[in-house]
């Protein structure tokens, strides 16, 4: 059994995924519950995971089970700020029991899916920086007025994120980034798929992005330190 009287968390987790993933096979192992998935278009994976540490109990036989973590979302999304809840895995499905004013038990049948061997190779990124969600929402916001890319530009030590489309062109200078980097590039992404990444996130929380030229950008979300959500979004051809 697994329960925790924090089921914000793993809500909010569900929450910054679904809108990318619906269906994918979720590891529990002993050291605590592991998502990694690429989605439909296979430009982009999803690596989550949420330590034991997390949960208040946290005793389960290590296994892989297939889930709609969008279902799965939506049942815990109806718990209220004081519930309790507890994850039973049985052997054809998974019992959520929420706990507090009122009780309610909710069941999902596992889904077969089949297991995916995804391994990443070794990415060398040229440059990093912290930002937070919310502003990094704003930019997206901006930028999806006039286009449907995003080219983050590294010149001389500095940030610049720029976007050109039929509707006009728009360019951010960020000079309060501190940017990690001593090489000048351009990395160009799909807008909506970032938008999709940052949508569900708190907006206070602080990203960690890395960044190169022709490799995946790579955006970390930590939730806690018991919980991270590491995305990578394939880059496209400037």
């Amino acid at each position: 059994m697994i329960s925790t009287k924090n089921t914000n968390m793993l809500t909010k987790s569900l929450e910054t995924i679904t809108p990318l993933i619906q269906e994918t096979n979720v590891r529990f192992k002993d050291e605590g519950i592991y998502i990694k998935a690429i989605d439909k278009t296979q430009i982009l994976l999803v690596d989550f995971f949420m330590s034991k540490k997390a949960f208040d109990t946290y005793a389960v036989e290590p296994s892989l089970i297939g889930l709609n973590i969008q279902e799965l979302k939506n049942m815990l999304s109806r718990s209220f700020a004081e519930d309790k809840l507890q994850l039973n895995l049985k052997e054809q499905g998974l019992d959520i029991h929420l706990l507090g004013k009122i009780e309610r038990k909710f069941y999902m049948s596992f889904l077969d899916l089949s297991e995916q061997d995804i391994n990443l190779p070794e990415i060398k990124y040229e440059a990093e920086f912290n930002i937070t969600a919310g502003l990094l929402k704003e930019i997206i916001t901006d930028i999806n007025l006039v286009a449907s890319t995003i080219l983050f530009k590294i010149n001389d030590g500095k940030l610049i994120i720029e976007a050109k489309g039929e509707k006009g062109n728009i360019k951010t200078t960020l000079p309060e980034i501190k940017l990690k980097t001593k090489k000048n590039f351009s990395a160009k992404f799909s807008l909506s798929f970032l938008k999709n990444i940052v949508k569900s996130m708190d907006n206070d929380k602080v990203l960690l992005i890395k960044l190169a030229e022709d490799v995946p950008i790579y955006i970390e979300y930590t939730l806690s330190k018991d919980c991270i959500i590491k995305f990578y979004l394939s880059s496209m051809l400037i």
